[in-house]
């Protein structure tokens, strides 16, 4: 009993020196896959997906709301590429899909699958957009592409596709 009462003292002080292993951000648990076979997470509530829009670190956000079916969001997908392939650690680049519900395991996924440069993708499947687009930005007509660039309370919104890449940086570099 006695070498238990000496023991006791340093098994606590090593449990407290352990290393406890690092918890994942929550953006990082965002983008966490959620469904079988799908390379990305699918949300059914804006809800799941709002602490994407408030996060208060030292990174820039860039937030873009796309869909397969939107031709000018395809378009412009090619600059969200290059920006997630040369963005630095302190800076999330995020594309949102709102494909319909009934195309995320079929067209989605085929898209996703044949861009291996595409960011880290989010299937958002929340039709009740009226609800939330004015959570993302007042000014949102609920039209896509848009894109939300912050960085802690400066904010910018962009509420049409861009048509190169050095606009897309232009409007990143502004929020630094």
């Amino acid at each position: 009993m006695r070498i238990f009462l000496y023991l006791l003292p340093l098994l606590f002080i090593a449990c407290q020196a352990s290393t406890p292993e690092a918890t994942p951000s929550a953006i990082t648990a965002l983008l966490q896959p959620n469904s079988e076979g799908l390379s990305y997470p699918v949300y059914d509530s804006f809800d799941d997906v709002a602490p994407l829009f408030n996060q208060n670190d030292d990174k820039t956000y860039v937030i873009n709301f796309w869909a397969t079916w939107c031709k000018p969001c395809v378009e412009e997908m090619p600059y969200f590429e290059q920006l997630a392939k040369e963005a630095g650690p302190d800076t999330e680049v995020i594309a949102v899909s709102l494909d319909f519900k009934k195309d995320i395991e079929t067209k989605l996924k085929k898209f996703v699958a044949a861009r291996p440069d595409l960011p880290p993708v989010i299937a958002l499947a929340d039709s009740k957009y009226n609800n939330w687009i004015d959570r993302v930005d007042p000014e949102w007509s609920g039209a896509i592409p848009v894109t939300m660039i912050y960085r802690g309370d400066k904010r910018v919104f962009h509420a049409e596709k861009y048509n190169s890449y050095a606009e897309l940086k232009s409007s990143v570099d502004a929020i630094r």
